[in-house]
């Protein structure tokens, strides 16, 4: 069974343009290597979910940890991101 933490995770405004940022980190805390990681992203305005979003981080070795940046071009920070008060972040599926 896949062990993973994230760290530092921030949403934020892309450096370059209004999009939406969600960057961090993901430990790998078990003893098996992972090629990909699929990682599930819900943002809520308080109780309303924004945005669903599942990308992937590839290379993860076992014991490592590695920084992920995903921009999210749908959403304007302006418009919606700086409104965001919470995330909830899983692991979907890793091999």
């Amino acid at each position: 069974m896949p062990n993973f933490s994230y760290y530092h995770v921030e949403i934020a405004k892309s450096d370059n343009a209004n999009d939406v940022v969600i960057k961090g980190e993901i430990s790998n805390n078990g003893d098996k290597s992972y090629s990909t990681v699929a990682v599930l992203v819900i943002l809520f305005k308080k109780s309303v979910t924004v945005a669903n979003i599942v990308f992937t981080i590839n290379g993860l070795p076992a014991g490592s940890v590695r920084a992920f940046s995903k921009t999210i071009e749908e959403l304007d920070y302006e418009q919606v991101g700086r409104d965001i008060t919470r995330y909830d972040i899983y692991t979907e599926t890793a091999f």
